[in-house]
């Protein structure tokens, strides 16, 4: 792990302990493009939310895409507190493919 990774693990992690503060699962999030510039940062929100989707992956995935203005998002890199948790096939095709 380089001091890059390091440095957004620790967003990720402060995202996680904020979840935590609203009584969620604390989990957190953050996806950083291909040039190494911040995308979005998040943590769970299932509960604040009621909604069974608001995962810290999900949310970081979904900010991104708004802020770049693709749903493609080729070369970024997802740095979260626990393994993704895949909600569909497509998805689980996704962070298969992410990892290889």
């Amino acid at each position: 792990m380089t001091e890059v990774d390091e440095f957004w693990m620790r967003e990720a992690l402060q995202a996680a302990l904020e979840a935590q503060d609203f009584e969620e699962v604390p989990v957190g999030a953050c996806l950083i493009d291909n040039q190494g510039e911040f995308l979005a940062v998040a943590g769970n929100r299932t509960i604040t939310n009621t909604d069974p989707t608001a995962h810290a992956e999900i949310l970081v995935l979904r900010k991104s895409a708004a802020k770049i203005g693709n749903y493609r998002l080729t070369g970024t890199t997802l740095y979260t507190t626990i393994e993704r948790f895949c909600h569909s096939s497509y998805q689980t095709l996704f962070c298969f493919a992410e990892n290889y």
